[in-house]
């Protein structure tokens, strides 16, 4: 898995001295810029002691007493000394959070109250769907009329009856479901809330053939996809492929930078002028360098400019992603933005130390990476650079001695820390300024938290609304799933609501204020999506998808706009290399 590493940020690159691990015209960062407000620090004894504001000398920031993360800010990179002792704000070992008492629930801020923060086992069992049929219904509504204390005649009776089931069957036509733990005048959600591509059925509209024949052996797996307004976008290693939105009929195909080369990624998404991002390795060779970015006009498939991230012959991983007026790309060694418009050189980041290794991406106005330098300490640290300039805005060591670092979003700033036992998984979340917000077990009572795969991942597993992680949770012995969410700011969960449905769930995205849980089809149910609300879990079953769709739906990226849900199979060999759906009536 990749690491994250960090560095200082620096003026335009004059050359990569690569004994030293930067550029010789970078500038050092000042601390004095950072959110905790070092202003300087001195070196005694072979290890520094930090100067701290007045206010953090009088009275430390309540909530923060002891942290896993304090900064170790430094100018000059030093090695490791064995007789270093911690100062006065060095990371004091972490203490997990206290578990409130299961039978108190408490309230989660947000936009909307929260009535169950943490919905229990109880509670969601008696939440299941609960399908009501026409005889039900009517039964039980000449059951209330007759059992009244002014029951009407006969005829009355019997013409209200008619009514009623007149319009149960338009309710039941419209895929209205009823859940127990709801009022009856309560609405599962208005059409302005519900869009359009999430309906009570669909219909296959069209699914999409390969533009080209791939070559024997060639790596079918996705690297990446867009939806742009008229297309939906497929990479993998035959190329980047466009097709028609409203029919499937291959469109433009991006022609490769050099000879050779395939693509290895894709930004998340397209910059506000259309323009996105590809990365392409040299060769088709899996191990080959992915080192090419190409900046694609989307429009019309062609690439804009091309600029090699790096010149080495050896495996080289990266991610790209493209913001308002910029590309940036984050490789093994380092950070690289480019004008959007020209490819024009704007900064280069090669880490704040000696030999640093880096992985990472940007969203935003943030790149936030993973850090890894021969002279750092600790080791294994977060850092977020300024995406305009690419200075340094903070940095915080990650002193769990983690195995793997994932950065998982850029904003908010979350990364994934994998240890030597499942137990020690964590996942960290900080502020704006790089204060430390929260620490959340992967592994917890409930189960495991599916955040594998992150925002920068062509099929991601965990997603984000502004400071709510969305994902979902499975029981240690692989039992049936749970959408979860998260609150970053605490750490604690902000509800947990049990799948109603059987079979596989992995969540594909969030669509207008709800995760949205994809479904297996199975003899008893249809393929399906699932909304849960990101401010209380409250669920809402979607619609069918047609016989045969299997696991078409959990195989890869799920897109949702136009009038449509475009699937884009994570192996092409499964199930072709796009589909797309559209809601009945």
């Amino acid at each position: 898995m990749a690491q994250d590493h960090s560095g200082t940020a620096g003026q335009e690159p004059v050359g990569y001295d690569y004994q030293q691990g930067w550029y010789p015209t970078q500038e050092q960062p000042s601390y004095g810029e950072q959110g905790y407000g070092y202003q300087d620090q001195q070196w005694q004894s072979g290890m520094p002691q930090q100067r701290e504001p007045e206010q953090y000398q009088q009275q430390p920031a309540a909530g923060y007493e002891q942290q896993l993360y304090a900064p170790t800010g430094y100018q000059e990179p030093q090695p490791y000394e064995p007789s270093y002792q911690p100062s006065a704000y060095q990371p004091q070992s972490y203490e997990p959070p206290v578990e409130p008492a299961p039978a108190v629930a408490e309230p989660t801020p947000g936009p909307a109250p929260v009535t169950d923060p943490v919905v229990e086992a109880a509670p969601v069992a008696a939440a299941r769907v609960r399908k009501v049929s026409a005889a039900d219904r009517l039964k039980d509504l000449a059951a209330s009329v007759i059992s009244g204390e002014h029951a009407p005649g006969k005829r009355a009776l019997l013409i209200r009856a008619g009514a009623g089931v007149a319009a149960l069957a338009v309710l039941l036509t419209a895929g209205v479901m009823v859940t127990a733990d709801r009022s009856e005048g309560e609405a599962a959600g208005s059409p302005a809330e519900i869009p359009k591509t999430f309906t009570v059925a669909h219909a296959k509209a069209w699914a999409a053939e390969p533009a080209t024949a791939p070559a024997a052996g060639a790596d079918d797996t996705l690297v990446g996809s867009w939806l742009l307004g008229d297309a939906v976008v497929r990479a993998d290693s035959t190329g980047v492929h466009a097709y028609a939105l409203a029919d499937g009929k291959p469109g433009w195909t991006l022609a490769p930078p050099v000879e050779g080369a395939v693509p290895c990624g894709l930004s998340p998404t397209v910059g506000p002028t259309g323009l996105g991002a590809a990365l392409f390795r040299v060769s088709a060779d899996p191990k080959s360098a992915c080192t090419v970015v190409s900046a694609v006009d989307t429009k019309t498939g062609k690439a804009a400019w091309s600029k090699p991230l790096s010149d080495t012959k050896d495996a080289y991983g990266a991610r790209v992603a493209v913001l308002e007026d910029k590309v940036v790309a984050v490789g093994d060694d380092r950070a690289t933005a480019w004008a959007a418009a020209d490819g024009k050189d704007l900064w280069t980041y090669g880490g704040q130390g000696k030999f640093c290794t880096l992985s990472g991406g940007a969203s935003g106005k943030t790149v936030v990476l993973h850090s890894t330098c021969a002279d750092s300490v600790p080791a294994d640290q977060a850092v977020a650079l300024n995406a305009a300039d690419g200075k340094l805005q903070w940095w915080r060591g990650l002193n769990n001695q983690p195995k793997t670092v994932s950065v998982l979003s850029a904003e908010p700033a979350v990364v994934l820390t994998t240890g030597a036992q499942p137990a020690d998984d964590r996942i960290f979340a900080w502020g704006a300024t790089g204060d430390p917000a929260a620490e959340i077990p992967v592994t917890a009572e409930g189960g495991r938290l599916g955040v594998t795969r992150g925002s920068f991942d062509a099929t991601p597993t965990v997603f984000f609304d502004g400071q709510t992680l969305l994902t979902t949770q499975t029981g240690a012995d692989g039992s049936h799933p749970a959408a979860v969410a998260y609150d970053l700011t605490t750490g604690k969960p902000r509800w947990r609501t049990q799948v109603a449905e059987k079979g596989k769930s992995v969540p594909v995205g969030v669509e207008n204020g709800a995760l949205l849980l994809a479904g297996d089809e199975r003899l008893d149910q249809p393929a399906h999506l699932t909304r849960y609300a990101v401010t209380d879990g409250r669920a809402t079953a979607g619609g069918g998808y047609p016989q045969g769709t299997g696991s078409l739906l959990t195989s890869g990226r799920v897109l949702t706009g136009g009038g449509k849900v475009a699937v884009l199979p994570e192996h092409s060999a499964n199930f072709g290399v796009a589909a797309a759906f559209q809601a009945k009536g």
